[in-house]
Parts: structure tokens; C-alpha cells; sequence
């Protein structure tokens, strides 16, 4: 999926440059098409998703950077790793134990996945965005590090996408937002709207490639759920409000993996399950 967003930009930025090559001479043009393809198969390796036809660079490579970060990122998969296997698997398995699904049941399992959960996205997180893109961006001399933003302080729902996963939010503004604004005549409530829709849908994409099957966990959450936090808290409103929105993120890693693991218990072990029912203890 990268690749291919590295594709579409590739082809914007260079569509109209090729016509304008039409009324130049053959040399001109194999100049100008042999340096592209030269940027092109940097471009394929950079930590961007952005095509341009020069970026910053740095003067030297720093080995002991390089060394450092993928050295890093190599322990973050191992922390993971072991995380997932003795902390959440042994949660997994009640769901292929367990004959009824209770509200008890639902309860207790989100609030024991929180923790590990929100460990791993803080370990992933720190392992892809930090050391694995520096760790390219310092190999290639790309001085262009701003992967992310300190989407910890955030405020409001606005500024958490934003500043999550810059190096994605840039390719969708770029390439969807301004052009959904234009079609939406300058309706940016709405073309901000399509654009978290159609970024939970290929979230979607990639678990129904990973699991097999298609459930709209992702769509809800992220479309749904999303959409409400971003225009309930549409600006910054303080303190409490980031107090708000960073609980909002260990119940969101908690409630996904618990959905996408009773999923695959029905559908893949259904003799597992007698029945799903809700016993509400006051």
C-alpha cells in the first residue's frame, strides 16, 4: 500500500513536467527522464511518501546513528513480541475456553488487554516512527525528520491525526483532502469527513488481508468513534481535555483486539460457543 501511494504521488508531481517535455529534443528528454527515474529509485527508499525531485539532505551518514536506531527497533519487535505472547495470548485463549460471552466476561478481558495494549502501541510506535524511519532517513541522508508531532500533549481530536503519523497525514492532505476540498466546494467538515473514512476503510483493508474476513471494527471505530471525537473537541480546549483523549487511546487498543479475536473465535471455532449473553450484576 505504500508503494502504491508512493506511485500516485510519483505520477502527480510528474505527469504535467513529461508533456511539457514534448517539444524538447530526444537527448533533452532521455536527460530529463533518466534523473527522474535516478530520484525515483531514491524516492522508493526514502521515509516519505511525498515525491519531489530534490530533498534535503545531510552531508555525511552517521554509522553509529544508523547502528543505533535499527538496533533499537530490533528490541522494540523483541519487547513486543514477548508482550503478545505472555500477556495477551494467555487473555486470547479464554475466548476459545470460555462457552458464554458474558458482560462480566467483556469487561474484565478489555481491562486486561489495556496495559499490554497500550505497551505495544507505545513499543510500535516508538520502533517504526522513531528508530526504523531515522534509521533510513539517516542511511539515505534524508534530513527531513519530522515523522511525528508530540501527539501526547494533544487537545482535541484535530490535532492527534495530525500529529500521529505525519509522513501518512501529509500524503492525504496533500493528495485527498485538497482535492475532496475542491470538489466539496471549500466544505472542509465534509472533506475532512471522507478523508477519516476512507483512511479506517483501508485500515480495514489491511485486516481483512491479514485475517481473511471482512468485520467493520475499524470502520466504527476509527470512521465512527473518530469522527465524533473530532468534532466534539474540534480545538484546543486545555488540559482536561488531553487528560480525556489520552484515556480514549488504552480503551481503543483494548476494545479492537478484543472484537477482532472473538471474531475469528466464532468464525473459525464456532462449536467453541454456546451462547453470547449479557448478565448485568448490579
Amino acid at each position: 500500500l505504500r508503494q502504491l501511494m508512493k506511485i500516485h504521488s510519483f505520477v502527480r508531481e510528474n505527469v504535467r513536467k513529461i508533456l511539457q517535455q514534448s517539444h524538447n529534443s530526444v537527448d533533452q528528454k532521455l536527460s530529463f527522464e533518466f534523473s527522474h527515474f535516478n530520484q525515483y529509485v531514491y524516492f522508493l527508499f526514502a521515509p516519505t511518501l511525498l515525491y519531489r525531485d530534490h530533498y534535503p539532505r545531510t552531508s555525511i551518514i552517521q554509522w553509529n546513528i544508523v547502528m543505533k536506531m535499527f538496533g533499537q527497533f530490533i528490541i522494540t519487535l523483541f519487547l513486543i513480541y514477548n508482550i503478545i505472547t505472555n500477556f495477551w495470548m494467555p487473555i486470547f485463549t479464554r475466548f476459545f475456553t470460555n462457552d458464554e460471552i458474558t458482560f462480566d466476561f467483556m469487561i474484565s478481558t478489555i481491562f486486561d488487554l489495556m496495559l499490554p495494549g497500550v505497551l505495544i502501541v507505545i513499543l510500535a510506535f516508538y520502533g517504526f516512527f522513531h528508530c526504523w524511519l531515522n534509521g533510513f532517513a539517516e542511511l539515505l541522508q534524508f534530513a527531513d525528520r519530522m515523522f511525528y508531532e508530540d501527539w501526547w500533549n494533544l487537545t482535541s481530536a484535530a490535532t492527534f491525526w495530525r500529529s500521529w503519523n505525519v509522513v501518512v497525514h501529509d500524503w492525504l492532505y496533500v493528495y485527498v483532502y485538497q482535492d475532496l476540498n475542491k470538489f466539496f466546494n471549500g466544505n472542509r467538515n465534509l472533506a475532512t469527513t471522507s478523508v477519516v473514512l476512507l483512511s479506517a476503510v483501508f485500515h480495514e483493508y489491511f485486516m481483512i488481508i491479514s485475517l481473511g474476513f471482512f468485520s467493520p471494527i475499524l470502520i466504527a471505530w476509527f470512521g465512527l468513534f473518530g469522527m465524533l471525537f473530532r468534532f466534539s473537541f474540534p480545538r484546543a480546549k486545555g488540559t482536561r481535555w488531553n487528560i480525556v483523549l489520552l484515556t480514549f487511546v488504552p480503551i481503543c487498543v483494548a476494545i479492537i483486539p478484543y472484537f477482532y479475536v472473538l471474531e475469528v473465535s466464532a468464525r473459525y471455532f464456532p462449536s467453541k460457543r454456546v451462547s453470547l449473553r449479557f448478565n448485568f450484576c448490579l
